[in-house]
């Protein structure tokens, strides 16, 4: 069940509007009956567009026929709950690469071990999903570990939404012993990569990656309206962020500067190519615009425009557009900041999550406590 909901200024009032196909593929758009003051602030958004979504989803189901009441304890396929009830949830409360994560992962597992009333499986089934995929179909343990952890995910909240008597692998030691930490970039390495990507839209989002620490899903859904360069920050919704919280970024002197030239770039495209943006308020643009035409860059095209020109740079394959996030954490803790407020900005969900990434860091900066005793 695909649908996305947006604003629309009618009747003096900002209107949030959900947009979806029907049964006959034929696109539609129905009113969430949530509204804005056509000045709100950003608190004032963010609870609105959360309404809102609860109100979409509930006008999507009717309008499709699939809001009959159903009950949670004799669904008859894991399939139809996952589908039903938990991808609508991660949908309005994951950023969208989440939700293709997750379901990535259960597709494999319901291939793997069949699919079954949510009380069929049991921790044997995980067992055996392990060794398919590692001994089989020949992934790597890293790779599980994460397809693991989103299908535990899905089946917690079955549990906790009552449609499970008992969690069949709570508690259970189910990951592979794999290494978690990728490498950051060397300090030689990372300007190498600028100086390749010079002038150039992909250059530009690896620099705010770089001085951000912000994920690449982050960056290619932010819009206009979430940046505030007056107290130089970038405000992400929940919409957009892996945890489903919203947080701020704060903008450093490099980020601040490739934000001035995004914000130019938009205004050059803006005047010389009006069509373009006639039903597009310069608010409502995201500040990555393709290289060519206009509109957002999905996550697929950074990805492959960053493997172009790492090549081209002659940089290591190991190197991906995640190591940037890696990087940020890693060079400023190596300079000596809190390791508090890393954890803030980079939406962890407490600072012993960043520790656990960066303790071989931020040992660095302890080694002058020590020095202290001499």
């Amino acid at each position: 069940m695909n649908y996305r909901i947006y604003l629309f200024k009618r009747e003096k009032k900002n209107r949030f509007y959900v947009q979806f196909n029907d049964e006959t593929g034929r696109l539609r758009s129905l009113s969430t009956g949530v509204t804005l003051p056509l000045k709100y602030t950003n608190k004032q958004r963010d609870e609105a567009e959360h309404q809102a979504k609860i109100a979409a989803k509930k006008k999507v189901l009717k309008a499709l026929g699939m809001d009959h009441p159903t009950t949670k304890k004799n669904i008859d396929k894991l399939s139809v709950y996952l589908d039903r009830y938990y991808y609508p949830h991660i949908r309005t409360n994951r950023a969208e690469r989440t939700l293709e994560t997750y379901q990535r992962s259960l597709d494999h597992f319901i291939r793997v071990c069949g699919d079954k009333p949510l009380q069929a499986y049991s921790r044997s089934h995980i067992h055996d999903y392990k060794i398919i995929r590692f001994d089989t179909d020949g992934i790597q343990k890293t790779t599980i570990n994460i397809e693991l952890r989103s299908i535990k995910a899905a089946f917690s909240w079955a549990y906790k939404n009552d449609f499970l008597d008992k969690f069949q692998f709570k508690g259970q030691e189910f990951l592979f012993d794999a290494p978690t930490s990728k490498r950051e970039f060397k300090t030689y390495e990372i300007n190498k990569l600028f100086e390749a990507t010079e002038g150039t839209m992909i250059g530009l989002a690896i620099r705010l990656a770089y001085y951000t620490g912000m994920r690449q899903g982050e960056l290619s859904n932010i819009t206009w309206r979430m940046v505030h360069e007056k107290e130089r920050f970038v405000h992400l919704p929940a919409s957009i962020t892996k945890s489903g919280k919203p947080r701020r970024v704060p903008l450093s002197n490099g980020a601040f500067n490739v934000i001035k030239v995004l914000e130019n770039v938009l205004k050059t495209k803006r005047r010389n190519h009006p069509k373009w943006y006639k039903n597009t308020p310069f608010l409502e643009c995201y500040i990555l615009q393709k290289d060519r035409g206009f509109g957002q860059y999905q996550s697929r095209s950074l990805q492959d425009m960053f493997r172009k020109y790492m090549n081209k740079a002659g940089l290591p394959k190991e190197l991906t557009f995640h190591c940037l996030r890696h990087s940020f954490a890693t060079h400023v803790l190596e300079r000596g900041a809190d390791l508090y407020g890393v954890s803030k900005i980079m939406g962890h969900s407490s600072p012993a999550v960043t520790a656990a990434f960066y303790d071989h860091t931020t040992a660095l900066n302890y080694r002058g406590i020590s020095d202290l005793l001499c």
